[in-house]
């Protein structure tokens, strides 16, 4: 069903960009969301800088693009609009370009707060602890404000407001969701005390830091795939005008 009244053939270009991003299910998904559109309407640009990234963008004449690590935040400074959540979060995971005017969204904080709701776990009154402060995490952390939660964050660099690693222990014992978005190496041995009153997301779905330790706490356990989707749901939409077949991507990704 079309959300505006462009017409599918005049779509895109589209694309994802970040290093690496090459293994990234996002193409897959988006032509999963959209069987209608040509599968060479989504592109990958895997670049070390954003700037080169940012050139190449305009070569192809991109229309609108996907953001992923560790480009969260570069991309801010090419956009001319920053969406609410994205002025709050100071990240973005997508730009579109409406008649010459580039603006940066966040559906990250989606991403987040559907895959708790979508797994019994609504946020509201509840203490989410969220593992890292880059822009995932920030927008993890917003996004479960915004639905109602209290919310607490630990990270590997010290800063006002947020906790040290070493506090996870100590944090899980108040949290009953928890956002991990650093690697395993980066948790070490922190993540103790998981029990089976915890629900657990991973940002990560291709390393999935914490699914073994969850699994052996007898935790509820939700892995990256379910922020990919409900991010890609919202993000695929504003992307093309149109909904996408969230029944062909739910199959892609075995949820």
């Amino acid at each position: 069903m079309k959300r505006s009244g462009s017409a599918t053939d005049k779509m895109g270009p589209f694309a994802i960009i970040g290093n690496p991003v090459k293994s990234s299910l996002s193409p897959r998904l988006f032509n999963a969301a959209y069987p209608q559109l040509s599968g060479e309407i989504y592109h990958v640009i895997e670049t070390p800088d954003a700037l080169l990234g940012w050139q190449r963008i305009k070569e192809l004449s991109i229309r609108g693009f996907n953001v992923t690590m560790p480009f969260k935040t570069d991309f801010l400074k090419v956009a001319d609009k920053l969406a609410p959540a994205v002025q709050q979060i100071n990240a973005t995971n997508l730009l579109t370009n409406k008649d010459g005017i580039w603006t940066a969204w966040n559906t990250d904080t989606t991403g987040v707060v559907n895959s708790f709701r979508e797994a019994g776990a609504d946020p509201v009154g509840k203490n989410a602890l969220i593992i890292g402060a880059g822009g995932a995490g920030r927008a993890a952390a917003w996004g479960l404000k915004q639905a109602g939660a209290v919310v607490f964050v630990a990270n590997r660099t010290s800063r006002p407001g947020l906790y040290p690693l070493k506090d996870i222990p100590l944090l899980l014992g108040k949290c009953n969701l928890v956002v991990n978005t650093i690697p395993p190496e980066g948790l070490g041995t922190t993540v103790t005390g998981l029990s089976r009153n915890h629900t657990i997301l991973d940002a990560s779905y291709t390393i999935a830091p914490l699914q073994n330790a969850a699994i052996s706490a007898g935790a509820r356990y939700l892995g990256g795939y379910h922020w990919l989707y409900h991010q890609a749901v919202e993000g695929f939409a504003i992307l093309t005008g149109l909904e996408p077949d969230s029944r062909a991507m739910r199959k892609l990704l075995d949820l």
